[in-house]
């Protein structure tokens, strides 16, 4: 794994910035660009870091490239904000299918598409656009990696036009295995230490997983802030998955068993169904703005 560099998570869907030595993404992006430092003025939808030549890499996983472009070939054409771009992998696919796309990201050294320009934005802040401006907003593994996941939601709800449409991936970490993860560790997520977010990523702590949303949390918040959900996808289904269902069977036993109130409040019906509790490394969600 540590040698492909097509992908910069491993199997488990976590960031590789915790293991010793460097990762895939961190090789591919000293071959970039030269890096931004606090000085450096915004990044304008004319200008474009000059570098050496490269393929840009999938921050994500390509599967939910997959499903992601996917989606929005059967969407009307329209404007479309790609946040975080990353590399840019996602912003050229979404090009193909003929949409108008614009690309933002926190840290725009990764960006390496030089007919596509990138403005730089932090989804903590207020992004550098308009009211009601885009079609669509596409963030793929970005919300967990923020430090206001709920700022974030508003500013996509603020930039989008009436009825347009958001698409969000993150981490699914209501699958089984990481809830049996949880029960062993304490944690979600793998926690990098502060020499590798130092040393592999410049200081970046954008970089880690700040801000680990399950599902019902993420549904409640979005609908909280104007969204109606149209459709929840998985990345691709996991083969050994099938091991755990005796754990399965057992979280869904202990549901059957729970009183209307906490099925309610615990939103069970979501955290049990198969999409949530069998479900793959990635929820991809599709909501609505409303008025």
């Amino acid at each position: 794994m540590g040698e492909i560099l097509s992908e910069v998570v491993d199997v488990a869907g976590e960031p590789l910035l915790m293991r010793s030595g460097h990762s895939p993404v961190d090789r591919v992006r000293a071959s970039y660009r030269r890096p931004l430092h606090t000085g450096d003025p915004p990044m304008t939808r004319n200008q474009n870091v000059q570098g050496p030549t490269a393929s840009p890499v999938p921050f994500a996983r390509r599967e939910t490239h997959d499903s992601v472009v996917e989606m929005m070939s059967g969407e009307p054409k329209g404007n479309v904000l790609d946040v975080p771009a990353g590399s840019g992998a996602l912003a050229i696919r979404l090009r193909e299918t003929g949409h108008n796309v614009w690309c933002c990201d926190i840290n725009p050294s990764h960006f390496v598409v030089h007919d596509l320009a990138i403005d730089r934005g932090d989804l903590n802040h207020t992004l550098p656009y308009t009211d009601g401006f885009f079609d669509y907003v596409v963030c793929l593994d970005g919300i967990e990696h923020t430090e206001n996941p709920s700022n974030a939601i508003r500013e996509f709800w603020r930039i989008l036009k009436r009825g347009g449409k958001l698409i969000l991936s993150t981490p699914n970490f209501l699958n089984i295995e990481r809830r049996l993860r949880f029960v062993l560790t304490g944690s979600h997520s793998r926690i990098p230490t502060h020499e590798s977010i130092r040393e592999i990523w410049g200081g970046d702590l954008s970089m880690a997983h700040l801000s680990p949303l399950g599902y019902p949390l993420l549904k409640f918040m979005m609908e909280q802030y104007g969204f109606r959900i149209l459709r929840v996808e998985t990345d691709r289904k996991k083969p050994r998955m099938k091991w755990l269902l005796p754990a399965v069977w057992l979280v869904r036993l202990c549901g059957l068993f729970s009183s209307r109130e906490r099925w309610t409040s615990y939103r069970l019906s979501e955290t049990l169904s198969q999409e949530i509790i069998l479900g793959g490394n990635t929820l991809i969600v599709m909501a609505e703005k409303l008025a």
